[in-house]
């Protein structure tokens, strides 16, 4: 019996070792736990929610935050992983970053995907509490068209009819745009009560172009050519390689904007032309047009740069580098060979380039 008693005991006071083992290690725990909630709960608390959704048109949203969103949220190069923050239904999702609107603590400009009419929208920022909108089939009233090159064209609105461009009424562009930027209310009314369209952000926008002969193309907008030179003209470009063709009328229709003058007759546009190029260093160059291209027409071109012992390098142009008549262009893949001499050819016959070479640093 002793002998028994002797062998139980240490599998007793084991057990029981084991037991207040683990019940000190459930209170350890449970501490930590209700930190992991405590923050959980106070992160919640910290992310910015939707208080107020308007539909202002097909492609643009007005959304009022309970406050104002952090600066990684509204940075371009963070585009997308912002996209990700931003949960709609029915396949709507944003195509650039949310802008402040001037004078406004919270309120923002957002670009959107075609909104469709008659349906009902849910929005969610960051996994908080989803709000309802309505869809707008609100069109963009668009003066005209006009073509400016063989394989591109602008849509023209105007502020004095009662459409503005969204980079002039917000706080990111204000200094940018001088005398160009003012104030609109929420309800996009200016100080003297006047009522404006709002065009967000074009990024990824394309219209339809028809020819009479019935052959349709999608036309895709051009970066950075929606407000410069103080106009509203955003440029749209057909696929590459494609060219409108001479004594053709062309009709333009998109699901975002209506064009009161969209038809126009194609005629032959003659193709910049090369002056120069100049090396910057070993990934990019510097090339002058004989003369100011405008609204940069430069915007998606490309270069061909062939060297002496055959190779082919691409560069493509810096978006918003042109002054006047010179641009700057990237090397796509690769460096410029020191002390090598390049052949200039521009592709898809946007600009011609007789006999210009580049004489790389």
């Amino acid at each position: 019996m002793n002998n028994k008693m002797k062998f139980i005991t240490p599998l007793l006071l084991g057990a029981t070792l084991t037991l207040t083992g683990c019940n000190f290690l459930n209170k350890q725990a449970e501490p930590k736990q209700e930190q992991a909630q405590q923050e959980a709960s106070q992160q919640a608390k910290e992310v910015a929610q939707i208080m107020e959704i308007q539909a202002l048109n097909a492609i643009t949203l007005q959304v009022t935050f309970s406050e104002p969103l952090p600066e990684e949220a509204v940075k371009v190069e963070n585009l997308d992983a912002i996209q990700k923050d931003y949960t709609f239904n029915h396949n709507l999702g944003i195509v650039n970053v949310p802008r402040l609107k001037i004078g406004s603590k919270s309120t923002y400009i957002f670009p959107v995907t075609v909104q469709q009419p008659d349906t009902t929208y849910t929005l969610s920022y960051k996994g908080g509490e989803a709000q309802i909108f309505e869809g707008s089939d609100e069109k963009i009233n668009v003066s005209q068209t006009k073509q400016v090159a063989n394989d591109t064209f602008e849509i023209e609105s105007f502020k004095e009819q009662g459409v503005t461009d969204y980079s002039n009424i917000i706080e990111a562009y204000k200094d940018a745009r001088g005398d160009q930027s003012f104030l609109v209310n929420d309800e996009n009314k200016d100080e003297s009560g006047k009522q404006y369209q709002v065009i967000s952000s074009l990024r990824d926008r394309v219209v339809t172009l028809t020819a009479e002969d019935g052959e349709e193309m999608q036309a895709s907008y051009v970066l950075f050519t929606q407000a410069a030179d103080r106009r509203q003209a955003p440029k749209f470009r057909l696929p590459e390689g494609r060219t409108l063709r001479p004594g053709m009328q062309y009709t333009v229709t998109s699901d975002w904007a209506t064009v009161n003058n969209p038809t126009f007759t194609a005629t032959e546009i003659a193709p910049l032309t090369i002056k120069v190029v100049e090396p910057i260093d070993d990934k990019s160059l510097q090339v002058t047009l004989d003369r100011d291209p405008g609204m940069e027409l430069f915007a998606g071109r490309s270069v061909e740069l062939q060297g002496d012992d055959g190779e082919k390098i691409q560069a493509q142009y810096r978006y918003s580098s042109r002054k006047g008549a010179v641009g700057i262009f990237d090397v796509k893949e690769g460096t410029l060979k020191s002390g090598g001499t390049y052949q200039v050819a521009p592709l898809n016959n946007w600009a011609t380039a007789a006999n210009i070479t580049l004489k790389a640093k």
